[in-house]
């Protein structure tokens, strides 16, 4: 039985593979991707989705921005917007879906995006997502979707942009509601492992992989380093030690 269970499970994969191949190569012609190029040669902040980010002024650091997955509900904390915002994971891209359909922030998405309901649109940049954790600087053909977290796609985002400098907010890399397993869940009651008790309050969410995240980040500094490209790590008491620390009243202008 677990034989067949098992063969089943990774038919379904590659049978899903195969449909997100098809989905990218039918909307990549109208993919448009010279909407970035006003952003390239910056200095780009990558802001994470953590509870630090309610101690974190975004309105004084002047940077091309990539947020992530719900950000948007600290939009009504704050008069900042991310110029950028990728999403990934399949449950979030459902749950958040209404704001995806309506932002006209620039969104980059994987093909599940499309069949979870997200429409696509000018500003909505669908790509082709490879089944390796390799860090890839080259995302209008294709970029990992690897690593644990969603993170890795915005440093390969800032990747593409040419960054001058990579500068890290608001990833936390510590989960209190977290059992050390990576699985599906569902929160109970007030989500405290993000900016927003409402974050995943009651909803389903896949728990995190620490040692995954970390092995991505190590690809993305080595990446970022073999470049010359300076990468700082500024979330105010983050836990993560792949980057360089800095202090956040660094990059306040």
């Amino acid at each position: 039985m677990r034989n067949w269970r098992t063969y089943i499970v990774n038919v379904s994969y590659n049978i899903r593979i195969v449909i997100d191949k098809i989905i990218y190569w039918i909307v990549k012609p109208f993919n448009r991707w010279e909407l970035l190029d006003v952003y390239k040669d910056k200095d780009i902040l990558i802001v994470g989705n953590g509870p630090s980010l309610n101690q974190t002024d975004l309105e004084k650091i002047r940077m091309v921005s990539i947020g992530m997955n719900k950000i948007n509900l600290l939009f009504d904390k704050t008069d900042w917007r991310p110029t950028i915002i990728t999403c990934v994971n399949g449950l979030v891209l459902y749950q958040n879906r209404k704001f995806f359909n309506t932002t006209k922030i620039i969104l980059i998405l994987p093909p599940k995006a499309l069949y979870v309901g997200i429409r696509k649109r000018k500003n909505v940049l669908i790509v082709n997502s490879h089944e390796s954790i390799e860090f890839k600087d080259d995302i209008n053909n294709s970029m990992s979707i690897l690593g644990a977290t969603v993170t890795y796609t915005a440093l390969q985002t800032a990747a593409f942009l040419h960054a001058k400098s990579v500068n890290i907010v608001g990833v936390d890399h510590f989960f209190r509601n977290y059992s050390g397993k990576s699985s599906i869940e569902k929160y109970e009651g007030d989500d405290t492992d993000h900016f927003d008790p409402n974050y995943f309050k009651n909803s389903y969410w896949g728990l995190p992989d620490l040692e995954g995240s970390e092995l991505a980040y190590t690809h993305a500094r080595n990446y970022f380093d073999s470049k010359n490209i300076p990468i700082t790590d500024y979330t105010i008491n983050g836990k993560c030690q792949v980057f360089n620390k800095g202090d956040i009243e660094d990059i306040y202008k």
